[in-house]
């Protein structure tokens, strides 16, 4: 009969082997891993490309994300995501961003698609996204804006408390709107631009 101690050790045995198969068959055999695991300083397996789920406690870092990016109280950062991201943190793309990113706070330095939902939104170019957010800040365009506060160079509609852009596109909505080119500078509950394009 064995004793508990043994079976205690053999089941501990196994599970490190079972987790070492895991990590080798995600490893360097393949171009991209299917699962990571990331934790400050460290990540299974050691891939900078994921294609299928990072799931990250406070701190994930990798080159390329495609899937699903779950993060816990955490920094998720890579430099390319596709896919649909939920962050209790701060999601920080330095680079391509498509798809559905949901945080705390979006940082974003590259160009943005799809959408970008959390408290703060920093951006810079999101000119091809929908942008939900108390604040939105960018430093480029954006195509929609609904929040409480919004500011970018450029944007094709706003709708929000506050409003502030250099060149409006269609329409801005709100208790005060700014735009250079709206049909006056500044505005309550609408503005549009004082010369519409021509199709």
């Amino acid at each position: 009969m064995e004793r508990k101690g043994d079976l205690m050790n053999r089941s501990t045995y196994c599970a490190l082997a079972l987790a070492l198969g895991l990590v080798g068959w995600t490893g360097p055999a393949f171009a991209q891993a299917a699962f990571q695991f990331a934790v400050p300083g460290a990540r299974l397996p050691d891939s900078p490309d994921v294609n299928g789920m990072r799931l990250s406690f406070f701190y994930g870092e990798n080159q390329s994300q495609r899937g699903f990016d779950l993060g816990l109280l955490s920094l998720s950062e890579t430099s390319r995501f596709a896919g649909f991201a939920l962050i209790a943190g701060v999601s920080r793309v330095t680079g391509e961003s498509g798809g559905a990113v949901f945080s705390l706070v979006n940082w974003h330095s590259g160009h943005d698609s799809g959408m970008n939902g959390a408290f703060i939104n920093l951006l810079d170019d999101a000119g091809g996204a929908f942008n939900l957010g108390f604040v939105t800040v960018a430093a480029s365009a954006t195509l929609v804006d609904f929040g409480g506060f919004n500011m970018s160079r450029r944007s094709t509609a706003q709708i929000g408390f506050v409003n502030v852009t250099d060149e409006i596109k269609t329409f801005q909505f709100g208790f005060l709107n700014m735009a250079k080119n709206g049909f006056l500078p500044i505005f309550p509950i609408f503005n549009f631009p004082k010369h519409r394009e021509r199709p």
